[in-house]
Order: structure tokens, then sequence, then C-alpha cells
């Protein structure tokens, strides 16, 4: 539908807490022409309930072990029938009127790939998209859930989330939309905030050098100049030891 597209969110949980409230945050918006899709990680009887609690406003809905958060996130992204679709974590919550927010963009700019939405972090909103700084770091979006919303079909062409990447796969998935394949993204307005993060941020809990080692693996493995790399490492590495 031109004037009202239609939005997958893919909610992948795994015995959150907040898992109830975030459902509730999806049915609450605005815009109505949504697709939900849940994919459980076998949470337990408590979660079976719930999600059979809210069978009749749940499109799709599966409650089974993954291999873990990229996996769960990539069998959602494969079921999505939407004009775009994006990541709604089960820590998270969306604010009422994000997905009107988001259909406003996807209308107004047809010929954009992807939309980076405003999103509210520990009190803080995190709003923005620098893709020139790409190859210096990977923090250019405000969020890789939430916020962030592709066009479906592109999905099989960029590729799905790397499963060997324990952590820091979004950005290897980032990586490839922008610098290989050159998709275009546009972000919101600073005032227009799609939800807030909640306790989001996996690939946080780890330590500096092993996120360090780990997005260095990416870029080489993407083709990053070796050199550069180098570059990265004694750089980022002389300022956390100096904290500078």
């Amino acid at each position: 539908m031109k004037h009202k597209p239609m939005i997958s969110i893919v909610m992948p949980n795994y015995k959150s807490n907040m898992f109830e409230k975030a459902l509730k945050s999806v049915f609450k918006q605005t815009y109505k022409h949504i697709e939900l899709i849940v994919i459980d990680g076998g949470s337990g009887l408590k979660t079976t309930k719930i999600l059979k609690k809210y069978n009749k406003k749940i499109d799709f809905w599966i409650s089974k072990k993954d291999k873990g958060m990229w996996d769960a996130w990539n069998k959602g992204l494969k079921l999505a029938k939407g004009d775009y679709v994006g990541i709604v974590d089960s820590s998270n919550l969306l604010y009422p009127k994000a997905m009107e927010i988001l259909s406003r963009y996807i209308n107004k700019y047809p010929n954009i790939d992807f939309i980076c939405g405003t999103v509210k972090k520990d009190g803080k909103i995190l709003a923005g998209f620098n893709p020139n700084k790409i190859h210096q770091k990977f923090d250019i979006i405000p969020s890789s859930v939430v916020g962030f919303y592709i066009k479906t079909k592109l999905l099989k062409k960029v590729g799905y989330f790397n499963l060997k990447y324990k952590i820091q796969s979004d950005y290897d998935f980032l990586y490839r939309i922008i610098v290989k394949h050159k998709l275009r993204g546009i972000h919101t307005k600073s005032s227009e905030v799609f939800g807030n993060l909640g306790v989001s941020g996996y690939s946080k809990k780890h330590s500096y050098f092993k996120r360090l080692f780990s997005e260095i693996m990416i870029r080489y493995n993407n083709g990053q100049n070796i050199l550069y790399l180098i570059y990265i490492i004694f750089g980022r590495t002389f300022t956390k030891i100096f904290k500078l």
C-alpha cells in the first residue's frame, strides 16, 4: 500500500523481565499496519503463557532453543513480509508514535534504503547518521535496534547477520550495507524519538579489548586496508591506556 506501508517488527526474546511491556509498546502504536514476529529462544512456561495470551495480536511466534541472539534475529528477518523491517528487542520499549513517524519517512523518501530513528538510552537522546566515518568507527547510527529499519527486499541482497561473530555482528551487517552494497540511509530529527533502548547493548557487556579485536576482524574480513587497521589498533590502545 503506497501511503500505508507494512512495517515488520521482529522481537527476539530470552527470559526478559520486560517482555510483556515490550509487546504492549508494539500493540499501542498509533500506526496499525504492523506485522509482529516474536522469536523466543525457549524461555519456558511463563513466556509461553504470555505469547498465548496475546496470540491474536502477534502475527507469528515461536518458542524454541536457538543458536543465540543473531540466529534469533535472522529467523525473524527471514519471515518478515513487510515493506520495511526492524528489530525491537524484548528489553526495549517503542514510543506510541514511532511507527507513524517511520511511515512518514518511508513515504517521503521512497528511494532511500534504510532509516535511522532517534532513540533514548540512559536518559540521553541518540540521533544522527554518519556513514562517512564507518572506516574509522562503527558507532555511526543511534542503534541497530528500535530505531533501525531497512527495506525487506534488500536483505537477500546484502545477507543476514553472520553467526561466526559472537559480538558485533550488527556492525558487520552495517559495514556491508554501507561499504559493500552502498545502500543509502537517512535519519529522523532528534525530536522524533522512536523508543527507549532499556538494557540493550549485548556487545558492550564485553571487555574493551575483546570488542576491539572483534571490530578489527570484521574490518579485515570485509577487506579494509591492513595498514589502516594497524593504525586503529595502536590509536585505540594508546587512547585507552592513557585515557585521552
